[in-house]
């Protein structure tokens, strides 16, 4: 009970919980009543008020709890969902992230729907593996070809090139053992399978030949293999022997001629299978080689004969060999 100010020497009780007088007065007037009646309403807005905000404290309180078990809390604890624009914009991004990246081999699966016709048409084997092979892809050297996408680049041909370029672009004149080796013909591009010993091997040699040389100056396709077998591979007095299996010419959607042969080597330490495709265009000849045991060549048979299948000669425009920019 709170008691308002006397008057005339009277005391006032306010009204309680249930606003009436808990001793009805008749000696107070009005005027005090209808005071104390307000006071009474001022406090119990008060109290409301508290009451009110202790209630909002406890539900922030406890929807502080984050109850990651469901998901519409879960959602909703992050504020409002995201606009549709910025959804469908984030979808996107993250489509064209997993479509450059490959990633889970997405991008190789739909390059392979149409048989890799598409991906072949834009280069873009080159880049990403489509249905088991990838392209190397010279553009400097003028030459393309597919090779197994779990195959991997010859790093120490790489580091070859790195001195190479180094010892073009040096001040100082070059030895003469450094412009020996300089004029070894060396391949400008070689793959095989991971941890291997080298012996199996896609490999690439652009090499200077005559001027007006022509491929056909050797003969047709057999006669140049037979050739190329006596004098380069097996010449007379080694203690190799190369036999002969195949041999066969075509020509590209340019009219651009290709001999191919398919030939075995076999000396004391070695029994080697190749198969090697050959093209001459503006005094260089290029020579795809790719070789594995004899022991393993029927399981690499099909990957062989892709990669000579696929070798192309992109452009009459060429660099100096051994000087390429590859994919």
């Amino acid at each position: 009970m709170q008691t308002a100010p006397a008057l005339s020497g009277q005391r006032l009780y306010t009204c309680n919980s249930r606003c009436f007088f808990k001793e009805q007065r008749p000696d107070v007037s009005l005027r005090w009543r209808g005071r104390a009646h307000l006071r009474c309403l001022n406090e119990k807005e008060s109290s409301t008020s508290q009451s009110a905000d202790q209630k909002d404290a406890a539900q922030s309180s406890s929807k502080s709890q984050l109850n990651l078990q469901d998901p519409v809390e879960t959602i909703a604890w992050g504020g409002n969902l995201p606009s549709r624009r910025r959804a469908i914009t984030g979808g996107l991004s993250g489509l064209a992230i997993i479509l450059v990246s490959n990633f889970g081999g997405v991008t190789g699966a739909l390059l392979s729907l149409d048989g890799g016709k598409l991906a072949g048409a834009l280069k873009a084997d080159a880049l990403f593996p489509v249905a088991g092979y990838k392209r190397c892809l010279d553009t400097q050297n003028g030459y393309e070809f597919k090779y197994p996408s779990r195959w991997l680049a010859d790093q120490q041909l790489y580091r070859r090139y790195a001195e190479r370029i180094e010892q073009r672009t040096g001040l100082d004149p070059p030895s003469a053992a450094r412009q020996k080796r300089r004029n070894v013909t060396e391949p400008t591009a070689a793959y095989g399978p991971p941890g291997s010993t080298g012996e199996e091997n896609l490999s690439v040699i652009v090499a200077p030949i005559g001027e007006n040389f022509r491929l056909q100056d050797l003969g047709d396709a057999r006669g140049a293999a037979q050739r190329f077998l006596s004098t380069t591979v097996a010449p007379e007095g080694s203690d190799k022997q190369a036999r002969l299996l195949m041999a066969s010419e075509r020509r590209d959607e340019n009219g651009e001629l290709y001999y191919t042969c398919e030939f075995t080597v076999q000396s004391p330490k070695f029994f080697r299978h190749n198969l090697s495709v050959y093209a001459v265009r503006n005094g260089l000849l290029y020579t795809l080689n790719g070789q594995c045991r004899e022991e393993r060549w029927q399981a690499l048979r099909a990957d062989m004969e892709i990669a000579a299948q696929s070798f192309h000669i992109l452009g009459s425009r060429t660099s100096i060999p051994g000087w390429g920019s590859r994919l």
